[in-house]
């Protein structure tokens, strides 16, 4: 099963648009997703506070401040 990590952030816009895409795809294809709040994880935040949401895939596919649907599952299949 692929394995997703979606880093995030409260209070983020972005973040909430981006999190219902991945459950609408997630309600198609089957994944996994590792959700990351970057206020609470460091290094995470000094690599993504600026770019946030990002959604990263094992290829070292990275979405940027949102998530396209068909991109995004495109990717996955």
């Amino acid at each position: 099963m692929v394995n997703v990590r979606f880093y995030t952030r409260r209070g983020c816009h972005l973040c909430e648009e981006a999190a219902r895409v991945l459950e609408l795809v997630g309600a198609e294809l089957e994944f996994s997703i590792t959700v990351v709040d970057i206020d609470l994880d460091p290094a995470a935040k000094a690599l993504y506070h600026e770019d946030i949401p990002v959604t990263l895939l094992p290829n070292g596919r990275r979405f940027r401040y949102g998530l396209d649907k068909n991109e995004f599952q495109s990717q996955l299949s």
